[in-house]
């Protein structure tokens, strides 16, 4: 048999006769001498690699770009394709192909001439995801431990890459399903930071079309709105609330929706009724989420201005206590429902979303008022009752102690936030931050407030009460 090494020295030691020129040109010269188009072809390494494959694990970029460029065209020129595809399909003893070796060279070297290769690659149909011996795909080493965008938006822009590809890839690295979860949501997380997102749309819109079928959509929904990042402690889902436009926000909304639908299809329910409380329990699943500074997605939605985003949240889930009937000694009784054990109103998924506080205490509405956004906190209280209003605006407080009217005392916000900060209940930056949020609240938000509460108190006189009635919620104390 012919060796490589056989085939690298008689390469080498003609090369170094040629006075200057680009080795593609001196290669095509090479390959058309008398029989070195059948030793290349025939040329195998210790392990059984082609002399492609050990040009690329010598990360010979330009070369290796040369060889596999000049092999194609020489052999089709030879009406010799099928020897194409033979050559491009080789695998060493451990089982490894062209995409293993491409990958290994893409972790160091990744621009124009590797990601020339992976193209041409990608329209042979030469697969990028198969296996070898160890169980180790091309895809796995793409993607991990740090994402090649480059190479992966390749087979993004070709449609070769899916959601299944990606989970696939991940499973053979995770060694359970804890590290599973963080590794795709670190993936999907540097897509949005690092690569505009274009994994996360690309996927997305796979999922949504209707020819996707039911796993599609339901590993595309874990993948956004249940894989958690161990650092942060949020979902991809998260992230995308601050960079997807309205389009693929309504297309999230849309997956979300019709997720929740073929999971409720597989719940048996007595009617209707039950129906609904199922898929508020599996929304509120979804959307209940905070990450590790407490913050939930109407925070996410606040800080990043998509009041769009936020008010499509909101119109998910149920102002409303969930109860279902259930069988006890041959009679149906009603059943609270809990969504979520520790909330002010475990039974209510809205209410639930909206009193969720963050490390310091706020809610989405503080935020909204320290960012004197009048237009959030009006879509937040919107149909909200007014004895929940006139609690949640007068008597909700965060960690220093300030409800949403307070923060409008200037005087007396800073005061208490002073002393928060002094008590370290909250951080210094953090206290910063909110004292200068208090100097961005101005006189509209404080007159919107001021005649919300004046409006209830009023609508209590006539009905002959003292004061509002209590709230349907428990205020946090």
């Amino acid at each position: 048999m012919v060796t490589i090494a056989e085939v690298h020295e008689d390469i080498q030691n003609r090369l170094a006769k040629m006075s200057g020129g680009r080795f593609g040109y001196f290669f095509l010269q090479w390959i058309k001498f008398q029989n070195n188009s059948d030793r290349l072809f025939q040329a195998r390494g210790p392990e059984g690699e082609s002399y492609l494959h050990f040009r690329l694990a010598r990360n010979d970029v330009l070369e290796s770009a040369a060889v596999f460029d000049v092999m194609i065209q020489h052999w089709t020129e030879q009406e010799q394709t099928s020897r194409i595809f033979d050559y491009l399909n080789i695998e060493d003893r451990l089982g490894n192909g062209i995409w293993h070796y491409l990958a290994d060279t893409l972790r160091e070297h990744e621009g124009t001439a590797t990601l020339k290769i992976a193209r041409t690659l990608l329209g042979m149909d030469i697969d990028f995801s198969k296996r070898n011996k160890e169980g180790v795909s091309p895809l796995t080493k793409m993607l991990l431990p740090t994402p090649r965008w480059q190479s992966l938006n390749a087979l993004i822009q070709t449609k070769h890459l899916s959601i299944e590809n990606v989970e696939g890839a991940v499973k053979i690295r995770a060694k359970d399903t804890v590290e599973q979860h963080s590794l795709m949501s670190m993936i999907f997380t540097s897509d949005i930071e690092d690569n505009r997102g274009l994994l996360s749309q690309h996927v997305l819109r796979q999922a949504v079309q209707p020819q996707a079928d039911i796993t599609l959509r339901a590993s595309t929904c874990r993948l956004f709105f249940e894989y958690v990042d161990i650092e942060a402690g949020g979902t991809a889902f998260f992230k995308l609330i601050s960079i997807a436009n309205h389009a693929m926000f309504d297309d999230l909304m849309k997956l979300l929706i019709h997720n929740t639908q073929e999971v409720v299809n597989t719940i048996p329910a007595a009617d209707t009724s039950a129906r609904k409380v199922h898929a508020q329990i599996h929304l509120a699943k979804m959307l209940l989420r905070r990450d590790r500074r407490g913050e939930n997605v109407l925070i996410k939605a606040i800080l990043a201005g998509k009041h769009d985003h936020m008010s499509k949240i909101t119109s998910l889930l149920y102002n409303d206590n969930l109860v279902i009937r259930v069988s006890q000694r041959g009679e149906m009784v009603r059943q609270d429902v809990i969504v979520a054990k520790n909330s002010p109103a475990p039974t209510n998924p809205l209410m639930t979303l909206l009193l969720q506080q963050d490390a310091d205490g706020n809610t989405a509405m503080h935020h909204a008022v320290l960012r004197n956004d009048l237009q959030a906190l009006k879509l937040l209280l919107s149909g909200i009752a007014p004895n929940d209003m006139y609690a949640i605006i007068k008597h909700l407080p965060n960690r220093a102690g300030l409800s949403l009217l307070t923060l409008t005392q200037t005087e007396v916000a800073k005061a208490r936030l002073g002393q928060a900060a002094m008590k370290q209940l909250i951080q210094p930056q953090r206290a910063k931050e909110m004292f200068m949020g208090l100097m961005k609240i101005d006189n509209d938000m404080r007159a919107w407030l001021d005649a919300r509460i004046k409006e209830i108190d009023e609508l209590a006189a006539a009905v002959g009460r003292k004061e509002p009635l209590p709230p349907t919620f428990q205020i946090p104390r």
